[in-house]
Formats: C-alpha cells, structure tokens, sequence
C-alpha cells in the first residue's frame, strides 16, 4: 500500500491547482461553484498518477540509472508491472468519475490531457524541445478545464501568461534533468545542454513581459509585479542547484514570496 501511495506521487499533484488560476484571476473566485473546481482539481490529480504509472513501467530501465528515479516503486521492483498496470487503471477511472460529476467539458479535458501524455510518454518525450512544450500543453489543458468547469471566459492574455509560464516550468524542469542525470537517462538531453539556459532565460522573461502588461488594466494587480518577478528568479536559483519545483516550494524564501504573490493577487482583485 505504501509503494502504491508513493506512485501516486501526491506530492506533483500541485501542478493540477493551476485549474483554479483562471478563476482567481477572473475576480469572481468566491462566487463561483467551488465544489466543480475542487473535483475538477481531484480528477486531474488522479489522471496524473496514472500517467506516472504508464511512465515508470515503460522507463523503468532508464529510471534505474537515474540518482533519484531508481527509488521509485516499480524502477526498484517494489512494484510488479502486471499490478502496476491494473493500478494505472484504477487511477483514470477514478479520475473519469470525477470528471463526470462536473460535466462542462471538463471530462474531455481530462481524456484528451491522458491521450497527450500517452504521446509524450512514448513518442514525444525523446523529441527535444517538442518535448517541453507538450508539457506546456499540458498545464493549459488543465487551466481551460478549471474555467469551463465554472463556466467562465478564457482572455487571450491569461492563456498567453500560462503558456509562456508552463514552457519556463518545463525547460526548468529539462535543465535539472541535465544537471543530474545527463543523456544515459533520456538522449533528448544532449540537446538542451546547448539551450536549456537560453529556453528559461526567453521563456520567463515573456511569462513576466505580458504578465506586466496584463496588470495594467487592472491596477490592483500592479503591485503584484515585483512579487512576481522575485519569485520566478528565486525558483531559478534553486533550479540551478538542481532542485525540481516540488523542492523548490519547500524553500523557505520561495514559500513565503509565492505566498505573498497570491495575497498580493487575491487583495488586488477582491
């Protein structure tokens, strides 16, 4: 139970609270039917964990070279693959339901969010540069569901900001890949030793640029902007000692200005 709990890896399940981004954004948050946006948020975290499942029994081999992914429950055998995959299947059902009791398209969102990380997963993932931007998609698909889950508008500038944001994540993401494992993990990784920095250095100043922009018909968020950019460059340093973001968010100095961001957000609109 406690491998299969590990598997699941609750703690990457952060990623799906971009569904509510959207919403808080929007200045409506607390009128909306919070109940649809907390299943939504469910489902997405369960189709994840299958996708984690799918992805471990396929790299399981790859992963056993790797300092950190050998400890995972079915690259060190903890895990047999014939109950891995009845255990992945569980997980999208369960995500499924959730995403049923919804409706408003959000059960698409969460099937065709599976579909692309199945792609990813055995095609894709090998493909640089591609590769980090199917995450990207990733994190949009999951930032739509949050707003049709609610029924509200999608705005050009806040799919621009998620988008250039997600891309920022996943070259972040590439770049401690580099750093800890190297090509004899993933050969994909012999590309980004070239460009990786220069991905995040574009991919973040643009996620800043329009997120600038964007507060200046709003100017309670202005105030926001400076939080903002401490915060992405604080995530950057600890990216570079190698930290994914997960470990980052436990940093004392990221937590508190991350924390101070979405109150300067909530205060701005609210």
């Amino acid at each position: 139970m406690n491998a299969c709990i590990k598997e699941m890896r609750i703690k990457h399940w952060y990623k799906a609270l971009i569904v509510f981004s959207g919403p808080l954004f929007s200045g409506t948050l607390l009128s909306l039917d919070l109940g649809s946006l907390f299943l939504t948020f469910l489902a997405f975290g369960f189709v994840a964990s299958a996708v984690y499942v799918v992805n471990d029994i396929k790299d399981a081999e790859n992963d056993k070279l790797h300092p950190k992914k050998c400890k995972r429950p079915i690259a060190s055998g903890q895990i047999g693959v014939n109950s891995a995959v009845l255990f992945g299947g569980v997980l999208l059902t369960i995500a499924l339901s959730f995403a049923l009791l919804v409706g408003n398209y959000v059960p698409h969102f969460v099937g065709g969010y599976f579909a692309l990380m199945m792609m990813y997963t055995f095609y894709l993932k090998q493909r640089a540069i591609v590769d980090a931007f199917t995450i990207a998609t990733g994190f949009i698909i999951r930032a739509l569901a949050g707003c049709f889950a609610v029924g509200i508008d999608v705005t050009p500038f806040f799919y621009l900001v998620i988008f250039s944001f997600a891309v920022y994540l996943a070259f972040c993401k590439r770049l401690t890949e580099v750093r800890l494992a190297g090509e004899a993990h993933k050969t994909s990784l012999e590309v980004y030793k070239e460009i990786v920095e220069v991905g995040i250095a574009i991919s973040g100043s643009i996620t800043l640029a329009l997120y600038a922009i964007y507060t200046m018909n709003k100017t309670g968020l202005v105030w926001s902007v400076p939080l903002a950019f401490l915060v992405l460059m604080l995530h950057l340093r600890e990216t570079f000692k190698g930290n994914e973001v997960h470990e980052s968010m436990t940093n004392p100095e990221v937590l508190i200005t991350g924390l101070a961001f979405i109150i300067s957000v909530f205060i701005g609109l609210y």
